[in-house]
């Protein structure tokens, strides 16, 4: 049970519920923000950001990996104190010392940790991509390879374990595999390929301005594994009786104008629903979300607040069925200095649904001679919530 509540947190390591094919270590830093304030290089945010770069940029490829996960400690700890205090019941079960006979102390010290399983939850998503990008105002492009993972543990206590300890109490026979209590693997995978496309065009009535789409094939891959928490084991979950898959096509549209020291950016991600059940028989769907932001840039400050346009309830399950994420809203607000080979950022994300913590980010960019790129983030919220974003990159 050790190892896998440990790969659960492996693989259930991005702002909360936010995940997104190609959210690199810049944005992570800045508050999870780019839509407006990013260049061609953070085109999978916004593809219409590939018309915004230097008259020296040709070519930059980048690789980025990020990974976020709550109250992780506490679950881990719990699982582990939940399985040793098992182990120690059962061996004095069914060793029936006269010297040191099991006791209701036991029993309840047992009892003590199966019911804080209730409480014990994990919760993580991460993202990695691997992307190149050709800047152009006539006719830009960039492809991204990549994906992201969102996904919890769950443990639930059943109050039918109270007799079934208590009764061993009496009986001398305990048999840990009766327990009802149970653990829950849930995560949904998004791996996709994206052809970035982007065109400036120039009207009288608003001046330039820049369109980009995102054609991509798309598949979603569900896990949902379930056991007795005595027999909950990681090497179960990848057997095919937890696991389903959809594939289908789908569609980013980006749009992006400046204006003197301001930026502006609107974006629509998935505008194709993306629908698939689990092994339980429920629906999960990637539903399509939209989010404008504005952006200040001077000399070496710059600002923007971006914010999701409607309720994203992508990958929200029934309330019967084991819990994935919850609907949210965000609102992101970021900030960046920029000296010539160093970037400092600091953001925050909030929450409108009021379903997620408040999550503040730091992050750092070093870039000599605007060739090779590493760029730092951390993240920091309530619950032991705790991120870190990395990020290569090499422009030409």
């Amino acid at each position: 049970m050790k190892l896998s509540v440990v790969s659960l947190a492996l693989m259930a390591v991005a702002a909360p519920a936010s995940a997104v094919v190609g959210m690199d270590a810049k944005s992570a830093g800045a508050g999870y923000t780019g839509i407006a304030s990013g260049d061609f290089t953070r085109a999978p945010l916004n593809p219409a950001l590939l018309t915004r770069f230097q008259e020296s940029d040709d070519l930059y490829i980048r690789l980025g990996v990020s990974a976020l996960a709550k109250e992780y400690e506490d679950a881990l700890d719990q699982v582990d104190d939940t399985q040793d205090a098992i182990e120690r019941f059962e061996d004095k079960i069914n060793a029936m010392d006269p010297n040191d006979p099991p006791t209701q102390a036991d029993a309840d010290a047992l009892l003590r940790e199966l019911e804080a399983l209730d409480d014990t939850r994990l919760i993580g998503e991460a993202n990695l991509d691997l992307g190149i990008f050709a800047p152009s105002k006539s006719l830009a492009w960039g492809l991204t390879i990549g994906g992201y993972v969102v996904g919890n543990g769950d443990f639930d206590y059943d109050d039918n374990d109270r007799v079934l300890v208590e009764q061993a109490l009496v009986t001398g026979v305990f048999d840990p595999d009766q327990l009802q209590s149970e653990g829950v693997a849930h995560a949904v995978v998004v791996s996709e390929v994206a052809l970035n496309l982007a065109r400036e065009f120039k009207l009288p009535s608003i001046g330039e301005f820049s369109i980009g789409v995102s054609p991509k094939y798309q598949r979603l891959d569900t896990y949902l594994y379930r056991a007795n928490i005595n027999n909950y084991d990681n090497d179960d979950y990848f057997e095919d009786e937890y696991l389903s898959d959809d594939s289908g096509f789908n569609l980013d549209l980006g749009f992006y104008k400046s204006y003197g020291n301001w930026r502006f950016g609107l974006v629509g991600y998935n505008l194709v629903e993306h629908s698939i059940e689990n092994v339980e028989g429920h629906t999960i769907t990637l539903e399509p979300t939209y989010a404008a932001a504005v952006a200040w840039q001077k000399g070496i400050f710059g600002a923007t607040l971006e914010a999701d346009l409607v309720e994203d309830e992508s990958f929200v399950v029934e309330s019967n069925a084991p819990q994935l994420l919850q609907a949210r809203q965000l609102v992101r607000t970021g900030l960046e200095l920029t000296w010539t080979h160093l970037q400092l950022r600091g953001g925050y994300v909030t929450d409108l649904s009021d379903n997620y913590d408040d999550l503040l980010t730091v992050g750092l960019g070093i870039t000599p001679w605007d060739t090779f790129s590493l760029d730092l983030a951390a993240q920091f919220g309530d619950d032991e919530e705790r991120g870190a974003s990395l990020q290569l990159g090499w422009k030409f």
